[in-house]
């Protein structure tokens, strides 16, 4: 009798608190989690669990003992922990700094919870962009899998002949990870049919089947443990093969010797979404969301190196809790769910981003309006704020003042006094019409719209001066279709004011939709903003039919610059993709596809670049382009139908955009560029004289062009409770030997600490991002002595203490400045915790005032 070939298997419950608990209620959890544990305890299986960050700490309040349980069961080596992110987001779709939090938070919570550091990134959903593993790693990750299972979305990576690779991201960060190949499974019984009658288990090395599950033991739901053990059953029963259970991780370590390098960009995969749907309604608030708690975040973090008085709502040097809250409602809010099912669970969804929204905006007025009274000057100075990490020019009104006025050189993550004497006004652009052109003007640069058909005919520029557009495509025309037929805008109006250089366009659809435009120059770089609003009637389900414009560039051969989460590379676009919709009721009704040709994404920007000169399309959310090849043009998706919504539909349109033509550019001013389109200067006039501070500061100064610092904020050092033994390393010393040496965690700490905040109260941390993909040398100047300074990973291990040298200040201040100075690898994203002395807490003497409370009930007399 022939000897039974070793066949691995392993599985991935997949469940989470967001959308399944609301919607399944309470037991959702415990009950899948339970249902797992069954399998197991039958099968003798061992398993993965993929539940979101926020069910762990769900689960820690409302079912511990379905909590100890797992904890138990990951003890004895059955369940592995993958996935770990908090809220179980498409990456791709949210900004760099979102992604951070989401595997920090996660793990976080992770280790709290369940005592163990995630160390397998492995999510149902699609989860990936270039930067990926770099991000992973920081967070502790040494395996991954890039099987994403087909459920309402359909997403596509590169198929393997091997089970594992070394997926490899932007900067060189790598990951041992699980294939997609033949042996992947579904969560359906059914898939196993036909898998074992093939030769890829016969001849794969190291064969191991990889199966999604999506345990809840409910009739109101199709994948159970009662359903799922008699195929499993009948595979260990099976003459050809000696079935061996692993975890994820246990399993790529046998497939460790025969994986292969692989570098995936994102012209190898599909995200498989419905990109695009109700305008990107979630896509933009998760933008907004985020700018939001990031400006919170780094404003508190720059007041609080002032000292007292604090603002009046804080008790605290920072408002830590606040902000971990703005976050969490945030991350949650990012969850696939809320996407994909948005006309299902989007409602509370919606409810977290504004939630996360009035957290933040509360902590940035507060916050302000100290700040504003606090520096030096008349009453009535405006004080301005920049909550990004360059200096940057912006362009504000002062109250009672018609024309705006350009402000130069506000410091990074900081502040300057203005008062309009002081600031140059803006030059209003002219306006020229007849009965078939409006034309804007303003220097060289110039927009020209037709009148009858309310479309862009030509932008010119000292970059363009034949001009930037193609003539024989218009910009800002539309198209979608309604009912199996294009649907036609109509010109209504189109008109402009002398006195208000803004040229508004009204276009009626034969279905009644309305569409409205507004074009202006913006006021503070030379490019064209144009802003589409209107009320729409519901276009055909399906990513072809969408609302979607046309963009041609006057440049044959350009290349296409996009951007993704902390990152920018060239985009071909060339594959061609299968999408998926019901035809009626989401769970019940038969599927229908549509194919999609040469889709791809851009975060925030796509450029045409042609070398010497390019167009910078910039967008506030609409993320979703293809690239049209047999027209040499790009569409991007301004809003569409998802028949997975069933009879939701956002008719709102809301969608801004900006074409800047330009000369030689860098990735990192691309960037940059993009962050100031969305991430707007903030204002606050102050009534009252004004005190001590200086009129104009700024909390990080970096000197590499090529660098962006995204990210100012603080922490409270019991973030890092729990997470560290004192002198044990979590990860294996083999992983740790095989990073590169700049990512070596030492997590016995540095001087004995194993946490890089510890001893500091509320430590600073910086995040950097190199952009050019060039090595670089960035020095930090940082305000007043810098007791302590270390590059760390992202939750909080040090990696190695960085010296602190003295620096001349940038502006004329009245605090001694600081320097820190730290290499970078190309596309290095690197985090550093700081003890500013200055932002260390100040207590206040309330001893001193014990009078006023201790004998006042004392009133008998």
């Amino acid at each position: 009798m022939p000897a039974r070939l070793p066949l691995y298997y392993t599985f991935g419950n997949h469940m989470h608190w967001v959308d399944m608990e609301w919607l399944w209620g309470y037991t959702a959890l415990p009950d899948s989690a339970r249902d797992m544990l069954r399998l197991c305890a039958e099968t003798g299986a061992k398993g993965n669990l993929n539940f979101d960050g926020i069910g762990y700490e769900k689960m820690a309040a409302e079912a511990p003992e379905a909590l100890a349980e797992l904890r138990a069961a990951i003890a004895r080596g059955q369940i592995e922990v993958v996935g770990g992110s908090y809220g179980q987001p498409y990456g791709l779709f949210h900004g760099g700094e979102s992604n951070v939090r989401q595997r920090v938070y996660g793990a976080r919570a992770v280790r709290r919870g369940l005592g163990v550091w995630p160390r397998t990134f492995w999510e149902e959903e699609f989860d990936f962009f270039p930067q990926l593993p770099q991000l992973l790693r920081g967070a502790g990750y040494e395996y991954a899998s890039l099987f994403f299972q087909w459920t309402w979305h359909t997403p596509e990576v590169p198929r393997e002949d091997v089970p594992a690779v070394w997926w490899e991201g932007l900067d060189g960060s790598r990951l041992l990870t699980a294939t997609r190949n033949a042996l992947n499974l579904h969560q359906w019984p059914e898939d196993f049919d036909g898998l074992l009658k093939s030769d890829v288990p016969r001849t794969m090395p190291a064969a191991g089947i990889v199966q999604w599950l999506e345990l809840l033991p409910s009739p109101d739901w199709m994948c159970r443990a009662e359903l799922m053990l008699p195929p499993l059953k009948a595979l260990m029963a099976h003459p050809d093969f000696e079935i061996r259970f692993a975890t994820l991780s246990e399993y790529l370590e046998v497939a460790r010797e025969h994986a292969v390098p692989r570098r995936y960009s994102l012209d190898d995969v599909f995200h498989g979404v419905s990109l695009g749907k109700n305008g990107d309604l979630f896509r933009r608030l998760s933008r907004r969301a985020e700018r939001d708690v990031l400006a919170a975040e780094s404003i508190a973090a720059l007041l609080g190196l002032f000292g007292r008085p604090y603002p009046s709502q804080s008790w605290d040097v920072y408002p830590a809790w606040e902000l971990d809250e703005a976050w969490r409602e945030l991350l949650s809010a990012q969850h696939h769910d809320n996407d994909s099912c948005e006309g299902l669970c989007g409602h509370v969804g919606r409810r977290s981003y504004e939630r996360s929204q009035s957290l933040s905006r509360h902590i940035t007025d507060r916050t302000l309006h100290k700040l504003a009274d606090r520096t030096s000057g008349p009453a009535g100075r405006m004080v301005v704020y920049n909550p990004l990490g360059w200096s940057r020019a912006a362009v504000v009104s002062f109250p009672g003042v018609k024309q705006p006025f350009r402000l130069n050189a506000i410091p990074p993550f900081g502040y300057r006094v203005f008062e309009p004497a002081e600031a140059a006004p803006v030059p209003q652009a002219i306006v020229a019409q007849d009965d078939g052109e409006i034309s804007l003007q303003r220097g060289p640069l110039k927009v020209m719209v037709d009148r009858q058909r309310g479309v862009i005919t030509q932008l010119f520029s000292p970059h363009f001066p034949e001009g930037a557009l193609r003539a024989d495509a218009p910009l800002a025309d539309v198209e979608m279709t309604c009912q199996g037929r294009p649907d036609r805008f109509e010109i209504v109006m189109a008109r402009a004011s002398e006195d208000q250089p803004i040229i508004e366009v009204r276009r009626v659809a034969r279905d009644r939709s309305v569409l409205s435009l507004s074009i202006a120059l913006a006021p503070e770089v030379d490019a064209v903003d144009i802003r589409y609003g209107g009320y729409l009637t519901r276009p055909d389900p399906g990513l072809n039919t969408a609302l979607q414009t046309r963009l041609a560039v006057n440049l044959p051969n350009a290349r296409l610059i996009h951007d993704h989460p902390f990152g920018l590379s060239e985009i071909r676009a060339q594959g061609v993709y299968r999408r998926k919709y019901p035809t009626g009721d989401w769970m019940t009704s038969s599927q229908v596809f549509e194919e999609v040709r040469h889709p791809f994404t851009a975060l925030q920007l796509l450029d045409f670049d042609g070398g010497e000169r390019g167009l910078l399309y910039l967008h506030n959310g609409s993320q979703a382009m293809f690239r049209d090849a047999e027209a040499d043009a790009v569409r991007n998706i301004l809003s569409m139908y998802d028949a997975w919504d069933e009879d939701y539909f956002v008719r709102d349109l809301d969608v801004g955009v900006r074409l800047m033509p330009h000369g030689p550019i860098t990735h990192a001013e691309r960037w940059k560029l993009a962050q100031e389109f969305t991430r707007p200067v903030l204002t606050m006039q102050s009534q009252k004289p004004g005190g001590e501070l200086p009129p104009a500061f700024g909390g990080v100064w970096c000197s590499a062009p090529n660098v962006a610092v995204s990210a100012f904020y603080r922490e409270s050092e019991s973030a890092g409770d729990y997470l560290f033994d004192f002198g044990k390393p979590d990860r294996s010393a083999q992983d740790r030997l095989d990073e590169p040496e700049s990512q070596r965690a030492d997590l016995s700490g540095l001087d004995g600490k194993p946490y890089a905040g510890r001893g500091m109260g509320y430590p600073y941390i910086v995040r950097l991002v190199e952009l050019n993909g060039e090595p670089t040398m960035a020095r930090l100047r940082l305000p007043g002595p810098v007791a302590v300074a270390c590059r760390a990973n992202l939750l909080g291990a040090p990696l190695e203490p960085l010296a602190v040298t003295p620096a001349a200040p940038p502006l004329e201040g009245w605090v001694e400045w600081s320097q820190v100075a730290l290499a970078l690898r190309p596309h290095e994203i690197a985090t550093l915790y700081l003890d500013l002395t200055l932002g260390r807490k100040q207590p206040r003497n309330l001893d001193a005032h014990r009078h006023v409370w201790a004998t006042v009930h004392r009133n008998e007399q």
